[in-house]
């Protein structure tokens, strides 16, 4: 008996020294803090210092949230996430790289929102603001982008949506300025297909400001821009471009003022636009694909002034 009595004892006491492995278990929410360590479980009182510690810690479709004021670096997501520090100063500095990579797999969402991504350029070359790889969605919101750059005219973008499969990118109240190339880049990879909704943003002092470029042969871009600005691009305010699948661009209330040109429709691109003003620009559009208005816009002001084909109100 007495032998059974320390057998069980010892069974216990080894149960109690593996219990603690069960404390490692990744939270629904973790915290990053200007003054934590990675060494912490990134719980509230005690807080990681970079968004890289504390996605391991942060289970798949968790939350990665701001406890004060930081700059908390770069991060490849690849899973299920929410990073949220709207209410703080939500630093991602970096240089020669990129600020956030998602790299996702095709049925994840991602939400990124209240972020200061600063690329110190574009002279530093920091790639891009946001380079979304592959995702079922992403959401960009209440961020500012700004100072991406490179030399290898593709990368130097704001956000550059560049996927594989099928995703779809949500951007809004989002002010994307001074990078190199884009603005907004969406670029699918032969095959793949992009759907965008922009609403109540902002792209300034780019090359151009927002793009849909489909010319890796994706199968198809659709996006809509809403109540939007491009302003003091030196290129297009707004561009659709397809490759062997359409660009469409769907324009509502949007301001294309003091850019290149106002908005651009190369091969197999279509832009329709409506309740919008385009103005001070050195040529108000330019169409080799498709580009027709509602006829309720204002053109007017731009050192020329185009007339685009009218369709219908429906």
């Amino acid at each position: 008996m007495k032998r059974l009595l320390i057998a069980f004892a010892f069974g216990v006491a080894g149960a109690c020294l593996l219990a603690p492995g069960t404390a490692s278990a990744q939270a629904s929410r973790t915290w990053v803090s200007g003054v934590g360590d990675d060494a912490n479980p990134c719980s509230r009182t005690a807080p990681c210092k970079t968004f890289a510690g504390a996605i391991s810690k942060t289970a798949a479709a968790g939350e990665i949230n701001c406890l004060d004021d930081g700059g908390f670096g770069a991060l490849t997501i690849t899973k299920s996430i929410a990073i949220k520090c709207d209410g703080h100063e939500g630093g991602v500095l970096v240089s020669g790289t990129n600020g956030f990579v998602v790299s996702a797999a095709s049925t994840d969402i991602v939400w990124i929102s209240g972020l200061d991504f600063e690329g110190l350029g574009p002279a530093a070359l920091s790639l891009n603001g946001i380079k979304i790889l592959s995702a079922a969605a992403v959401t960009v919101s209440n961020c500012t982008i700004r100072g991406f750059g490179s030399t290898n005219a593709t990368d130097g973008n704001g956000i550059f949506l560049n996927n594989t499969g099928t995703t779809k990118l949500f951007v809004n109240t989002t002010l994307i300025a001074d990078n190199a190339l884009i603005g907004l880049e969406v670029r699918p990879q032969a095959g793949a297909t992009a759907t965008v909704q922009v609403d109540r943003s902002i792209s300034t002092n780019n090359a151009n400001g927002y793009r849909a470029n489909g010319s890796s042969n994706s199968a198809s871009i659709n996006m809509n821009v809403n109540d939007s600005t491009a302003s003091g691009n030196t290129g297009a305010g707004f561009n659709a471009t397809g490759g062997t699948g359409p660009a469409q661009l769907m324009l509502r209330a949007i301001n294309s003022s003091n850019n290149g040109t106002g908005l651009v429709s190369g091969t197999n691109g279509t832009i329709r636009f409506g309740y919008s003003t385009i103005t001070g620009n050195n040529l108000a559009t330019n169409a080799t694909g498709t580009l027709v208005s509602y006829g309720n816009n204002q053109i007017n002001g731009n050192t020329t002034d185009t007339t685009p084909a009218l369709i219908p109100l429906h």
